[in-house]
């Protein structure tokens, strides 16, 4: 199958008529007939109903032009990426995440973006990994930086990091080196409502131990969660990166939980329904650097 052939028949598809189509193509009207004809025995099925006022098409005609379509939308794409080599990626990325993700890697993935391809220009939208998976489903984001669990169908995963999510307090709060689930009980916490995916992993992973949470605050801020830590209101559980800046100044300290250890996976997210462009690429060749050189990377 030729691809000039897939450029005619969507040509005269649209126009409806070989005459009209023969025109628009510049090629004469016997041989664009030719290669329709090439075209139909190839795929051994009539694509076309010809009759006096011009074309229609059949019910296979119908479905090939619609694969016809996203194959010549791929291959415009193709062509423009690989101008694109020859010049800095330009354009807009619009990249969604949760807040903790946020707090770990996007002030990395901002400045690398800015020195490297200073022509493309970043949206960034924070929500909860399941809302940032939904806005990916539906086009409202370009490229999604989610929790594992939450991956939807029609979409296509990447392991980017394997978090440990310690306690994190105030230097105040005297605590063994290292937490186990029973000691929860007598430790006042502040996390995210349900149905939070923190919570839940948090709850599933220290019930499974034959712990028990003392939830004393439920927020779903992350801001407030650390600053609640550090005024030593109650201790929250948060990625480490996500609090490397406090533990820094002194203001918050991280203890291990060892039984049971809580981990979360971090993925990159992208659409299996929509092509990449070198944009896209680019950006995510940034996030990928930036993850590898982040603490707990995985390959």
């Amino acid at each position: 199958m030729e691809l000039r052939q897939i450029r005619y028949f969507v040509e005269v598809a649209e126009r409806g008529s070989f005459s009209r189509a023969a025109k628009t193509l510049s090629i004469a009207q016997p041989a664009l007939s030719r290669q329709i004809r090439a075209l139909e025995e190839r795929l051994g099925a009539a694509l076309l109903y010809r009759n006096g006022r011009g074309v229609t098409l059949t019910a296979a005609g119908m479905s090939f032009l619609v694969h016809s379509r996203e194959v010549l939308k791929r291959l415009e794409v193709a062509e423009r990426d690989i101008h694109a080599f020859r010049e800095s990626p330009k354009g807009e990325v619009t990249l969604g995440l949760p807040p903790s993700v946020s707090a770990v890697l996007l002030r990395r993935i901002v400045v690398a973006l800015s020195e490297q391809y200073p022509l493309i220009r970043l949206h960034v939208r924070e929500g909860f990994s399941g809302d940032v998976a939904e806005w990916l489903a539906a086009g409202k984001v370009d490229l999604a930086i989610i929790y594992e669990q939450h991956k939807l169908q029609g979409s296509h995963a990447e392991r980017l990091l394997v978090e440990e999510l310690p306690l994190v307090h105030a230097p105040s709060l005297r605590l063994p080196p290292v937490i186990s689930a029973q000691d929860f009980i007598g430790i006042p916490l502040v996390l995210p409502a349900r149905p939070h995916g923190l919570r839940i992993l948090v709850e599933r992973s220290v019930a499974e131990h034959g712990g028990t949470l003392n939830v004393r605050f439920e927020m779903d801020s992350l801001l407030v969660m650390k600053e609640l830590a550090a005024e030593g209101v109650a201790a929250t559980i948060l990625p480490a990166g996500s609090v490397t800046r406090e533990v820094q100044q002194g203001r918050l300290v991280v203890t291990p939980i060892a039984a049971p250890r809580i981990t979360r996976v971090m993925a990159l997210d992208t659409a299996t329904s929509r092509p990449l462009e070198s944009t896209h690429r680019a950006v995510i060749r940034i996030i990928r650097e930036t993850a590898r050189a982040s603490q707990g990377g995985v390959s």
